[in-house]
């Protein structure tokens, strides 16, 4: 009985044993032929932001050949700013520069991810060795098939096609139902891009312009700014408005400019006048009546002129009225006359 018991509790104590280490039994830790690299390896850490659906023992790819495999997955920093780090064992015969870039592949759409590595055309100058790091500024996340499926559906059900088919069919309905008139708006259009490329540096010498154009406007930006100012504005709009103003202005003058035609004889008749007084005028003295020239202007100037504009008023050229012998003065009288008024006020010696 005590035996029976005894062994009853062994057989539970080894039970429980097994399914302990059961469960923390790693599978992909045993090495299956065919998915590692033969002979010795050196371990390099690559450093990824997300190695979503990495499967253990994952195969690293080197120019289309397997150089080694991947041997653990950590996390650091769980969390925001976090990362994870991937143990890799490289093969020593494979030389890889310390450029490398990693990415995670999936060859087909339900293909196993793989990590990729792809080597610069030169820069073997600095090796990868063992203990190396490929940092996470040298390596791509992978591309997440769920999220491709969720842009082409997106894609496809967000109209996108349906607008493609109403943009072809305005395109259509644009174009001339005859083809030839198509065919040679094709010719016309083929014929502006050849004259377009054969005269490159025009265009060239165009757009240089622009940009010296734009590299002024860009020096100058403080002028700019205070002409685009809202004062300056304000003050370019009163400007304007006090043009509009002085334009109505000298429209209002057109028909006082048209009343005053009659004044056109009588200015063309008052040469003579200012002939003979521009002496007097533009003189920094009085008329010297002592020289036989400047007293005969004066009184052919008061006799002919002023006398009968005086007598008769502007307009008037009546000689044949005449009043009472009694009350009529003599020209030469009439002339004395002024000539003692002048004299009296200091205009003429």
């Amino acid at each position: 009985m005590r035996f029976r018991r005894f062994t009853l509790g062994s057989a539970i104590v080894v039970a429980a044993a097994l399914s302990a280490a059961g469960c923390a039994f790693d599978p992909s830790s045993v090495p299956v032929p065919g998915t590692t690299v033969s002979g010795p390896t050196y371990h390099v850490r690559i450093e990824f932001s997300n190695v979503l659906n990495l499967p253990a023992r994952a195969k690293i790819m080197a120019n289309g050949a397997q150089v080694g495999t991947v041997s653990g997955v950590t996390v650091v920093k769980p969390g925001a700013g976090g990362y994870v780090v991937v143990d890799a064992d490289i093969s020593k015969s494979v030389r890889l520069p310390a450029t490398t870039v990693a990415e995670l592949r999936q060859n087909t759409v339900l293909g196993d991810i793989h990590v990729a590595l792809t080597t610069p055309p030169n820069g073997f100058g600095t090796l990868l060795h063992d203990g190396s790091t490929i940092p996470m500024a040298q390596t791509k996340p992978p591309v997440q098939l769920e999220d491709t499926m969720a842009l082409v559906a997106a894609f496809t059900q967000g109209g996108a096609v349906t607008q493609l088919q109403d943009v072809i069919e305005q395109f259509n309905r644009t174009l001339p139902q005859d083809p030839a008139q198509t065919a040679r708006i094709s010719h016309t259009m083929a014929t502006d891009a050849t004259d377009l490329a054969d005269n490159l540096d025009r265009v060239d010498a165009l757009l240089n312009g622009l940009g010296t154009n734009a590299q002024v406007l860009h020096d100058i930006q403080p002028e700019l700014d205070d002409i685009l100012s809202r004062t300056s504005v304000d003050q370019m709009n009163g400007i304007t408005d006090s043009i509009v103003g002085v334009t109505k202005i000298f429209g209002g003058l057109g028909p006082v400019g048209a009343s005053l035609t009659w004044l056109g004889p009588v200015l063309r008749d008052a040469d003579g006048a200012a002939r003979a007084f521009a002496p007097l005028l533009l003189s920094a003295g009085p008329v010297d009546l002592s020289r036989p020239s400047n007293l005969q202007a004066v009184v052919e100037l008061l006799r002919d002129k002023v006398i009968p504009f005086v007598e008769r008023g502007p307009k008037v050229n009546i000689l044949g009225v005449r009043s009472d012998a009694s009350a009529d003065v003599p020209p030469d009288q009439q002339t004395d006359r002024i000539l003692a008024t002048l004299r009296m006020i200091g205009v003429v010696r």
